[in-house]
């Protein structure tokens, strides 16, 4: 595959009016950064999660999912572009959304050269339960998480309700690193639905029990 330098320079996308298939010259489409964001997405399609809940109505002929159907399907744009850089963006694209929680994919999205690059990022976090007194924990890994990402800090937030009032449930905060990895910055678990402590989603439970984040453990898994 051929691979060259674009020249686009772009501090922001906004889908789909800059990140669509246009009609163009022919021998003309490197010349068009919608063009090249339109082909990169499109082949992120078949790499996308599988437990994305994508409604049907949503889906193209192809059986995957098609942008545009589900822009219509949901009444607004599935996918948002947060700059990161001149021509690389974090993107975001809404996975499912149930009674009290909401997940989305986020990629990495360079369009510096051509053609294009996107990775889909994978956050590290854990499953929590107790046992005579203490609480255990075993490690997973996951593309679809994260409730929303926070482009003033440029922090990511995982905030999983166990019942829709918010007094319960599992609570992970991560940044970026500067190799685009998601790095695990807090944890917070609360696992007995009592009433107590309820927060909503945009809220760091700052009541529930903090689970130390074992620094060497993060540094081993990114080397």
């Amino acid at each position: 595959m051929n691979i060259q330098q674009s020249g686009f320079k772009r501090t922001s996308i906004r889908w789909a009016q800059d990140c669509d298939f246009i009609a163009h010259i022919p021998g003309e489409k490197n010349k068009h950064p919608e063009l090249i964001c339109a082909e990169a997405l499109d082949q992120l399609r078949a790499q996308l999660p599988k437990d994305c809940q994508y409604n049907e109505l949503a889906l193209g002929e192809d059986g995957l999912i098609s942008y545009h159907l589900y822009a219509d399907f949901l009444q607004y744009s599935p996918i948002q572009f947060f700059p990161l850089s001149e021509g690389k963006f974090l993107g975001e694209l809404l996975c499912s959304s149930a009674a009290y929680n909401r997940y989305n994919v986020y990629f990495i999205y360079n369009e510096r050269s051509i053609p294009a690059k996107t990775k889909i990022l994978k956050f590290h976090a854990f499953d929590f339960e107790e046992k005579n007194g203490f609480i255990h924990k075993k490690s997973f890994e996951s593309e679809t998480i994260v409730r929303f990402f926070k482009p003033e800090t440029k922090e990511f937030v995982s905030f999983i309700k166990m019942r829709g009032m918010g007094d319960c449930g599992t609570y992970f905060r991560y940044g970026l690193s500067e190799t685009e990895k998601p790095i695990l910055k807090e944890i917070r678990v609360k696992l007995e639905c009592d009433g107590m402590y309820s927060y909503p989603a945009d809220e760091i439970p700052l009541k529930w029990t903090e689970i130390s984040v074992d620094p060497s453990f993060w540094n081993r898994l990114f080397e």
